[in-house]
């Protein structure tokens, strides 16, 4: 991932944001307990790697009822408090057939209450 942004940062391109959605194999074992800490120095880590200490991160709370785990890994994911990172909830979105991802017309759902992505950050 890093290697890939650096590339397309090439020629004065400036990363605008970051988008994260994942945690659902993080939702199938015990060590959910240490998911909000890995995430806060996933994004810690990823800023700093990038030089971009202020990089918007919008991450998306899971959906699905993928494992045993998943309300420990949407608790952390809904209490994250960091600067510049917005959670947005996709609870409620239809999974698609494989029981893990959003079907397509839930994955062009606007940003309902938030006008545009635009106005997230």
């Amino acid at each position: 991932m890093l290697n890939r942004t650096r590339i397309a940062l090439q020629d004065d391109r400036i990363l605008r944001a970051l988008l994260w959605y994942q945690g659902e194999t993080d939702t199938l074992n015990d060590d959910a307990k240490l998911y909000k800490s890995r995430l806060y120095k996933f994004f810690t880590d990823v800023r700093n790697d990038l030089n971009t200490p202020t990089l918007p991160i919008i991450q998306v709370a899971l959906a699905s009822k993928f494992g045993p785990y998943t309300e420990e890994i949407r608790q952390a994911q809904l209490e994250t408090q960091l600067q510049n990172v917005k959670t947005v909830d996709a609870n409620g979105l239809k999974i698609g057939p494989d029981f893990v991802y959003l079907n397509t017309p839930s994955e062009v759902q606007p940003f309902l209450g938030f006008g545009s992505a635009h106005n997230l950050l």
